[in-house]
């Protein structure tokens, strides 16, 4: 991929904000939307995309994500601050993880074999979740500061939640590293808010198409 429109740069900054929303659901609810999460994991073992919507399966896969996403730009009164506090630190942990080449090399020989690995066995849900939180906490968790997640204790407490919700955390930040590499600037937010709203909207679109 050499060539991204803002519709992949909308497409990959959904995918940020429907981990962080996966996160959030699962700390307060102990669920979450079953597509989406499904769609944010399986991100995490595309390592050649033939585009920024194959990542996700398709705009459908992200449909959480763009709706999230549009809700946060178009009604402010409305704005989950949670999910807003959660893609920054996304966001900045992209940032960190981008300039650091070992730490990148590094997660990525990880996640190549947990694929081989994925292909080779039968691992189950909560197998792969733990090995996949490992992964998170021994190459996220040195970038920087840990994103609190706050919820539910009596879900934030069960081990197969808090490993999901280091999975759709890891997915968050696999898509803001696709943001950023799609030419994804923080100022974009700020000074192409209505744009990016109609895209997000041609976007949900075509996922309910």
């Amino acid at each position: 991929m050499s060539r991204y429109t803002e519709q992949d740069r909308a497409l990959a900054l959904a995918g940020v904000f429907q981990g962080a929303r996966l996160a959030r659901d699962i700390a307060r609810n102990g669920i979450c939307d079953a597509r989406a999460f499904e769609s944010s994991r399986l991100s995490l073992f595309d390592f050649s995309p033939d585009s920024v919507a194959a990542v996700f399966g398709g705009p459908a896969g992200v449909a959480v994500g763009l709706r999230t996403l549009l809700q946060q730009i178009e009604q402010p009164a409305q704005r989950d601050l949670e999910i807003s506090r959660y893609s920054v630190a996304i966001l900045h942990l992209a940032d960190r993880l981008l300039r650091d080449a070992d730490a990148m090399s590094a997660l990525y020989d990880e996640l190549t074999a947990l694929d081989r690995r994925r292909g080779a066995f039968d691992l189950g849900d909560s197998t792969l979740h733990e090995q996949l939180s490992g992964i998170y906490q021994e190459r996220i968790g040195p970038l920087g500061p840990r994103i609190m997640i706050k919820g539910e204790p009596l879900h934030l407490q069960n081990p197969d939640n808090a490993a999901r919700i280091r999975v759709a955390l890891l997915s968050s930040i696999r898509a803001a590293v696709l943001w950023r590499q799609a030419g994804g600037k923080k100022w974009q937010l700020l000074i192409r808010r209505r744009a990016i709203a109609n895209i997000l909207r041609e976007l949900l679109d075509k996922s309910e198409a």
